[in-house]
């Protein structure tokens, strides 16, 4: 009988043993997990690229200095420094020097290639807006154009119309190079 018991005791402590190494190996892989996209989140906010679409994103959401007749010092697409929902008299109809590539980097202040690209998701078929010289909403985009880097932020936003109504939409902000 003594020596059935002893099995036991052996049998648990082995069982204990088992569990703790699970336990332990479950936990190593969670810290690893943790410390990798710990790692890549701060390797993607170290870009210059991503920095740069985060700043112009916040922009957008601020009011426009200048007009489409005169040119835009700055652009911005809100309706004042505290309504941050967006004008959309700015967009429709799109001023040409929105389309021209060079003008729209002067006037958001980049030193980087930038096309932004507005839906409306109320209206059917949706309406959309390109600010720049890509659509990048395009799929045959790539065919044509190829950069070399792309960092894309995606917001989304209220359009106010002109007769007050409102509606949501997506902005797609892209800057690349």
């Amino acid at each position: 009988m003594a020596f059935i018991n002893g099995n036991r005791k052996g049998q648990y402590f082995s069982f204990d043993a088992i569990i703790a190494s699970v336990i332990f190996i479950l936990t190593l892989v969670m810290l690893l997990s943790y410390w990798h996209s710990v790692r890549a989140y701060l390797d993607y906010q170290a870009n210059d690229l991503s920095k740069e679409a985060v700043r112009l994103s916040n922009q957008l959401f601020l009011p426009a200095k200048g007009d489409c007749a005169t040119g835009f010092t700055k652009l911005g697409l809100a309706i004042s420094s505290t309504d941050k929902r967006m004008n959309e008299s700015l967009l429709t109809p799109l001023c040409p020097q929105l389309k021209d590539a060079t003008k729209l980097k002067a006037s958001l202040g980049s030193s980087y290639n930038v096309s932004i690209l507005i839906r409306d998701t109320y209206t059917t078929p949706q309406k959309k807006y390109v600010i720049g010289a890509i659509d990048f909403s395009d799929p045959n985009v790539f065919k044509t154009f190829n950069p070399t880097e792309v960092s894309h932020i995606r917001r989304v936003a209220t359009l106010v119309n002109s007769t007050g109504g409102e509606h949501i939409a997506t902005v797609d902000l892209y800057v690349y190079r």
